[in-house]
């Protein structure tokens, strides 16, 4: 009779246990949390404290200052800059006629001067004047010459020839067509 009449569950105190230590456990993963939450905090006021946070802002100012002063500057170096680029690009596209004026000059004979000159992608257009035709006779026969061996010009046309027998001026207009 002993046995119901006893009031307490003898399972009842097991499973009072289970849940204590679960709480144990518990208790103490939190404690391991809060330290490493302590030393973490710790750890990073004192790197703000040690960190060269000011000095980097100051310098940050200046810089902006600087740079701010400079606007007229940097302005005047973009603006040379884009022109050089331009320039550049003007240069490689422009038609050289060095060696088509070079070989003209070499023709020239006496006292015969170009006066006028225009130049195309294609051909190139002179005016020559000199006292003599015998000048532009040799003029006219060294670039029939330089067509002939196919030294910068492919043809040679005459398309004016005017005089002044008063003050013994002769001028001849001529088209070369570049090769």
């Amino acid at each position: 009779m002993s046995e119901g009449i006893n009031l307490l569950d003898p399972n009842k105190n097991r499973a009072t246990i289970v849940p204590i230590r679960r709480i144990e456990s518990m208790r103490l993963i939190v404690a391991v949390l809060l330290f490493f939450v302590s030393v973490t905090s710790v750890i990073l006021f004192i790197l703000v404290a040690i960190s060269p946070l000011s000095e980097l802002q100051q310098q940050e100012q200046s810089l902006r200052l600087r740079l701010s002063q400079s606007k007229s500057d940097i302005a005047k170096l973009a603006f040379v800059n884009e022109r050089t680029t331009t320039i550049d690009g003007v240069i490689k596209k422009r038609l050289s006629l060095d060696e088509t004026i070079a070989l003209i000059q070499s023709k020239l004979a006496g006292n015969a001067t170009i006066t006028a000159m225009r130049a195309d992608k294609d051909t190139v257009t002179l005016t020559v004047q000199s006292q003599s035709l015998q000048s532009l006779n040799d003029f006219l026969n060294g670039l029939s010459t330089l067509v002939q061996e196919k030294k910068g010009f492919s043809q040679v046309t005459m398309s004016d020839l005017t005089g002044d027998e008063s003050n013994k001026d002769y001028s001849v207009t001529i088209s070369l067509v570049l090769l």
